[in-house]
């Protein structure tokens, strides 16, 4: 009696511990993490990968600013080229953006806001806006619109480093390493060119009349500085070298008095803002350059862009400019 009672009891336990080991094996697991092992309600597939992030976070001069991290709607002020060759087409952009010349044929569909106007800005709809407008008030009012990233102008110091910048901040690292790739190749082949023509140590100036004043211009976002010496890597006089790239001084304003100490073998000449230079001026004529003309007259649509893409675009005129400069002058 006692031994049947007994099988009774373990044949009871056995029972038991099937039941409960095939109620805890029926259920889907949930991981919160999202790693290996995670299944999905209705299927038995396990779900290998954790979803991708919908955010990220970028330092900027106002802090940490929380973006999305594939953004659909942007407007953006200033970096307008840089976002296209990113393959970013924005929603919005500047009027002063949608002008530059380099870009005609990429901006189609993209809303003008103006200059910056925050009351044009929110009909957009924007999910992320990028500016280079640094004044506090707008950046208030611009970021109860949506995430505001501002880079103030000269953020980017090269061709590089913006693209690589931006690429960083939109999740675009490979479209940026892709397209300076192809920048490079570029920029060697016009090196290469212009270099072939040059007589060494032949130096080159830009100067700049804006109104009634005048400027030198280093190696900065003005004046085709960007292409003229940190891409195609032409030499300035020493007192340019010394008192502007050295100085990391992107521009400065002199009298027409002291130019000539200023002066290259070449000189690359921007005539802005109205300003119409008495070209027969003795400070002017007395200059070696001008006398034998090889004064280089820049084109402002051309020449006043710095993004990228009219970096590569002004080298290539640059490279054209001494080209045909040094056959007109062995044809002599």
């Amino acid at each position: 009696m006692f031994k049947s009672k007994l099988r009774i009891m373990l044949s009871t336990l056995v029972l038991c511990s099937i039941f409960i080991s095939a109620c805890s094996g029926n259920g889907n697991t949930v991981n919160n993490g999202g790693s290996a092992g995670e299944t999905t309600a209705g299927t038995d597939k396990p779900q290998t990968e954790a979803s991708a992030p919908t955010t990220r976070k970028v330092d900027t001069i106002n802090g940490e600013i929380e973006i999305p991290a594939a953004p659909e709607r942007i407007v953006v002020d200033a970096y307008l080229p840089t976002l296209l060759l990113l393959g970013e087409k924005p929603v919005g952009a500047t009027a002063t953006d949608l002008e530059n010349v380099h870009i005609q044929d990429m901006i189609e569909g993209i809303e003008n806001t103006g200059e910056s106007a925050p009351e044009k800005i929110v009909e957009l709809n924007p999910d992320l806006i990028i500016s280079a407008n640094s004044d506090p008030e707008l950046y208030e009012k611009l970021s109860k619109i949506a995430p505001t990233v501002i880079l103030p102008y000269e953020t980017y110091r090269g061709v590089h480093e913006e693209v690589e910048g931006l690429g960083a901040i939109l999740g675009k690292e490979t479209e940026a390493k892709e397209w300076l790739a192809g920048f490079d190749e570029k920029i060697d082949a016009l090196r290469t060119k212009v270099n072939g023509v040059l007589e060494e140590g032949e130096t080159f100036s830009i100067f700049g009349a804006f109104g009634k004043t005048f400027y030198l211009y280093g190696d900065g976002i003005y004046r085709g500085g960007l292409a003229i010496y940190k891409e195609l890597k032409l030499t300035p006089p020493a007192t340019i070298q010394k008192e502007l790239i050295d100085a990391n001084v992107t521009f400065k304003e002199v009298s027409m008095e002291v130019l000539k100490d200023y002066a290259g073998d070449y000189i690359f000449f921007d005539e802005s803002n109205g300003a119409e230079m008495d070209k027969k001026d003795k400070v002017w004529t007395s200059i070696e350059a001008v006398k034998q003309d090889r004064v280089f007259y820049l084109d402002a649509k051309r020449f006043w862009p710095f993004d990228p893409i009219a970096v590569l675009a002004q080298a290539e005129e640059v490279t054209e400019m001494i080209v045909s400069q040094k056959e007109k002058e062995n044809a002599k």
